[in-house]
């Protein structure tokens, strides 16, 4: 059950990195402005807290015994967070285009991806 949890979880963590990164692209080639990136950006960032909720709730409340399915919780966790993140740099850089927060933006997006294909073992 574990190992579908963590597929299932690795999975989702993929998919939201791709969205948040077709959303930017979106923006970019004003496919989208930036109230949509805003809307859309929000729904990722409840759904990220939600999940950490969860997460937090499975890993503090004694369900995962085994250390290294802590540890993985931990990671979704840590990964999660930096999505989150991801999509406020996205929705700040939307709403004023300046260099800088499109650099951060940048730099959370390479660490997310950085931790997320660890986490599913595919090579850099």
């Amino acid at each position: 059950m574990l190992e579908a949890f963590g597929g299932f979880s690795a999975g989702m963590l993929y998919n939201t990195y791709g969205l948040i990164g077709s959303i930017s692209d979106g923006y970019a080639q004003d496919a989208y402005d930036a109230l949509t990136v805003s809307d859309l950006m929000n729904a990722q960032k409840k759904v990220a807290d939600n999940l950490v909720k969860v997460l937090e709730d499975l890993k503090n409340g004694g369900f995962l015994k085994a250390k290294k399915d802590q540890d993985f919780a931990g990671s979704l966790i840590t990964v999660l967070k930096g999505l989150k993140n991801q999509a406020q740099l996205l929705e700040d850089f939307a709403d004023n285009k300046s260099r800088q927060k499109q650099e951060a933006y940048e730099e959370q997006r390479k660490k997310n991806w950085s931790a997320i294909s660890k986490l599913m073992g595919i090579e850099e």
